[in-house]
């Protein structure tokens, strides 16, 4: 009777140990974010950067002074310009642009949008009847950040060469 005991009891704690060894059973997090998704908004701008790619290259320096990058943010009134980007469920539809006293960093007042890569854009292309704008990501929303940051070029007109670039940091509205 005593061994019938003690095998009852070890069955019923192998029993309960096996059973405390399944794994856990999780539930679908969601669908993932599109791209698309997390750039339509309206979307004001924030910060405004300019670099000198010519001083950058050649490391020029003024003592303790960085000559290579300037916050341009209260130079102008930035802050005043709107981008709005809407779109249906993951494809791009219309856009607006709002400046206020901003200077036009797009000069499209609206239009279509689309990009060159679903997944993984680079591109946005902006597009009304008459002119076509193409801006560069730098970055889009993301959990972690949830800034769009466009960049944009200026190069010599005969040699192509960089020599300056600017980058506008915009936050949700």
């Amino acid at each position: 009777m005593k061994k019938t005991i003690q095998l009852s009891i070890y069955l019923v704690a192998m029993a309960a140990l096996l059973n405390a060894c399944r794994p856990d059973k999780y539930s679908e997090l969601g669908t993932q974010a599109t791209v698309a998704s997390s750039l339509t908004g309206t979307w004001k701008l924030s910060k405004v950067t300019q670099t000198d790619e010519d001083a950058k290259s050649k490391g020029f320096q003024y003592g303790s002074v960085n000559v290579q990058t300037m916050d341009l943010t209260n130079v102008f009134p930035y802050t005043d310009f709107k981008l709005t980007l809407n779109a249906n469920g993951s494809t791009p539809t219309t856009f607006t642009t709002t400046p206020g006293n901003s200077p036009r960093i797009i000069k499209l007042a609206s239009g279509n949008w689309t990009f060159d890569n679903p997944t993984y854009p680079k591109v946005i292309t902006m597009a009304n009847a008459t002119d076509t704008a193409r801006i560069t990501l730098g970055s889009y929303p993301s959990g972690a950040s949830p800034v769009l940051r466009i960049t944009s070029e200026r190069r010599d007109a005969t040699t192509n060469k960089l020599l300056i670039s600017y980058s506008y940091e915009f936050t949700k509205q």
